[in-house]
């Protein structure tokens, strides 16, 4: 069965703005792992809901939000006009949880060197990325691999970083 995609990546020049980025050198750990709620998105274009209320299972603040009302208020404020199409984006995401007073900033990582900081300097990250064929079926040790023909868009959280094996630990909404 073929699953529910999103959107895929709409550049904004605003967003170099709010960068992810620290004034210092840190003593990072080497690894961070975080276990989060789970839930199944189906084949519904929902991710960004489902990845949002991943992240508020996983964060301090431990707060419930239903996906799809995160998804459909997120339609309400993303980049593109009306609501008649499927998906919406990270950064209407990020709106939504700002909104209701749940979030104060949101930063974006632009390489994976970031993202593994932005992991083990603050904890899991909403990320969303372009999903390819191969990458429904992980293998027999749950690695994913970006190959095959593009597919859409996918938001998903990035809950842990090995940086000895170079490994993102991700928990994606299918299940």
């Amino acid at each position: 069965m073929k699953r529910g995609l999103g959107r895929g990546y709409a550049p904004d020049d605003r967003d170099q703005q709010y960068l992810f980025c620290w004034d210092r050198e840190l003593d990072l750990p080497r690894k961070y792992w975080s276990c989060s709620w789970a839930g199944d998105q189906q084949d519904t274009p929902t991710c960004v809901g489902f990845a949002w209320a991943r992240w508020l299972a996983s964060s301090p603040i431990r707060s419930w939000l239903d996906p799809h009302g995160i998804y459909e208020f997120a339609k309400t404020l993303d980049e593109w006009i009306g609501e008649d199409y499927e998906g919406t984006s990270v950064r209407a995401g990020a709106k939504v949880l700002q909104r209701l007073g749940l979030i104060t900033e949101y930063q974006w990582c632009y390489d994976v060197e970031q993202l593994a900081a932005a992991i083990l300097y603050r904890g899991p990250v909403v990320i969303g990325t372009s999903w390819y064929d191969d990458m429904f079926e992980p293998n027999r040790e749950g690695t994913v691999f970006v190959t095959g023909s593009f597919a859409g868009g996918h938001a998903y959280l990035a809950s842990g970083v090995d940086l000895e094996t170079r490994e993102i630990r991700i928990d994606c909404s299918w299940g």
